[in-house]
């Protein structure tokens, strides 16, 4: 499932990046300025966490980062020139392109990552919700077991005190059940 972001919102993202941050690599500047005024390019700029093997994708750095300055990918194409992917851009303008942008604070930051496309996939994120649910099911049957072993032996000690031979019997071939249940677990 992908969330819808706006142009405006990109364009509003991507200015504020610029204007809060010095990039590695100069020239991703003229980059990002072209992206703004590119309404069609903007249109199909996806926020990325992680770049795409398949598609063009383009990640850019600010000083406080330890990732690359700039790298361009198209396919399985790489260059960290940034007037090759210009030129590609231009050439392709409604090609889809996704951007991901490494700078300190991130992670922290509401605004980008409002833009950041999700990258679980919900498939696995649903079996997973499964497994933790059987097993909290099964933590939980095996504390009632617990439960009810202990009740039951709380009143096989009242059916001895009170001399009680039938409830005492019951209550041992309850616990005896339990007990196997309890194993087989």
């Amino acid at each position: 499932m992908k969330n819808w972001v706006s142009t405006t919102e990109k364009s509003n993202f991507l200015k504020w990046f610029l204007q809060q941050h010095q990039l590695k690599h100069k020239d991703a500047r003229i980059l990002i300025e072209y992206l703004l005024k590119q309404h069609p390019i903007l249109e199909n700029l996806t926020f990325t966490s992680s770049i795409k093997p398949a598609e063009k994708s383009v990640i850019i750095s600010s000083m406080q980062s330890d990732q690359p300055g700039f790298v361009y990918y198209n396919g399985k194409t790489k260059t960290e020139d940034v007037s090759k992917a210009l030129g590609d851009l231009m050439s392709n303008p409604a090609d889809k392109l996704n951007i991901v942008l490494h700078f300190y604070g991130k992670q922290s930051n509401q605004r980008y990552l409002q833009l950041v496309e999700p990258t679980t996939n919900y498939f696995v994120r649903h079996k997973q919700f499964q497994e933790y649910s059987k097993e909290v099911n099964s933590l939980i049957e095996k504390s009632l077991i617990e439960q009810e072993i202990k009740k039951v032996r709380d009143e096989i000690d009242a059916a001895l005190d009170q001399n009680d031979k039938q409830l005492f019997n019951r209550l041992v071939e309850r616990l005896t059940e339990l007990k196997e249940i309890e194993k087989n677990k």
